[in-house]
């Protein structure tokens, strides 16, 4: 619930980044340590700009690479998988072509197995299975990977700094970073990479439900911090819509009880939303029902 809300009211800008105008020197003998000033001989400043003009330049790679590689048919989807804890970004991108195959190989697999097992989990259809994998980018055939020297470093020393393991640095000469880097800020660092790629992302021959988004990584928030918060910043509505009709769905559930619940008196509606915290994600009506975090729910009571 606490990172729900402290990460939900970041990425939709109701507070400011924590940390800025503080800065971590990270030194050669493996030591971080906050500052308060710095000059250029203290060592090199990454600032927010060099992160994300070097996860622009990574993004541009993946891109040349999938159009070279003779992948750029009928594309549909195009992600910066973000993992703000171990310091990663992996770029997925997929096609209608592609999802074909791993739906056909997923579906013939699930029949086998409900033949076998009788479980109704495989007991799907195609359609079913389609839909289960459409965004689901670790079954993607394509992923990069691939950084630029400079990208990759920022991130190893990042990881050192966010996971406060200093004893890992491995470095030539001793870096800065402004504290505000560990307050999430690469998924705002990402989702600005995915507005400056519009016009690159044209080069792919898109579906007429394309979308490019940021992608929270498990141990951050995962799929529900995906589709509740990041991918919103990320891609308007009504495209949302075209490419996850089932996010339409929910969303209009999730309106419907929104506007139930406001009919009911004040101290009613406070408790509604406090037990809906409270119960936790696998309770009747939670947040996770609705494919969003409790950021949503706190929403209501602000």
């Amino acid at each position: 619930m606490i990172y729900d809300v402290h990460i939900g009211k970041l990425i939709s800008g109701r507070r400011e980044l924590e940390g800025k105008g503080v800065y971590l020197l990270c030194t050669t003998d493996r030591k971080i340590q906050e500052i308060p000033t710095f000059s250029p001989e203290d060592g090199v400043f990454v600032s927010r700009e060099d992160m994300e003009n070097a996860l622009y330049d990574f993004c541009k790679s993946a891109l040349s690479t999938y159009i070279d590689e003779g992948r750029n048919k009928d594309v549909y989807s195009f992600s910066i998988y973000t993992d703000s804890y171990h310091g990663s970004y992996v770029i997925y991108i997929n096609n209608c072509s592609s999802l074909d195959q791993t739906v056909d190989t997923y579906y013939a697999s699930y029949q086998e197995k409900y033949m076998k097992t009788n479980d109704e989990f495989y007991n799907r259809t195609r359609d079913q299975v389609l839909n289960s994998l459409k965004f689901a980018e670790g079954d993607y055939p394509f992923m990069f990977e691939e950084m630029p020297d400079y990208l990759e470093k920022y991130l190893n020393i990042f990881a050192c700094i966010e996971q406060e393991a200093p004893g890992y640095l491995n470095i030539e000469q001793n870096y800065i970073f402004e504290k505000s880097i560990i307050d999430s800020e690469l998924f705002l660092i990402a989702i600005n990479v995915i507005h400056r790629l519009q016009d690159d992302l044209k080069q792919l021959d898109q579906t007429e439900d394309f979308i490019a988004y940021v992608s929270a990584a498990d141990g951050v928030g995962g799929d529900y911090l995906t589709l509740s918060q990041l991918i919103r910043r990320c891609v308007p509505e009504d495209q949302l819509y075209k490419a996850m009709h089932d996010l339409k769905e929910k969303d209009s559930e999730f309106h419907s009880t929104i506007d139930a619940v406001r009919q009911l008196p004040v101290f009613q509606q406070i408790k509604h939303w406090v037990n809906i915290i409270e119960e936790g994600e696998f309770a009747e009506g939670s947040m996770r029902s609705f494919l969003r975090t409790d950021y949503e729910a706190y929403e209501q009571l602000v």
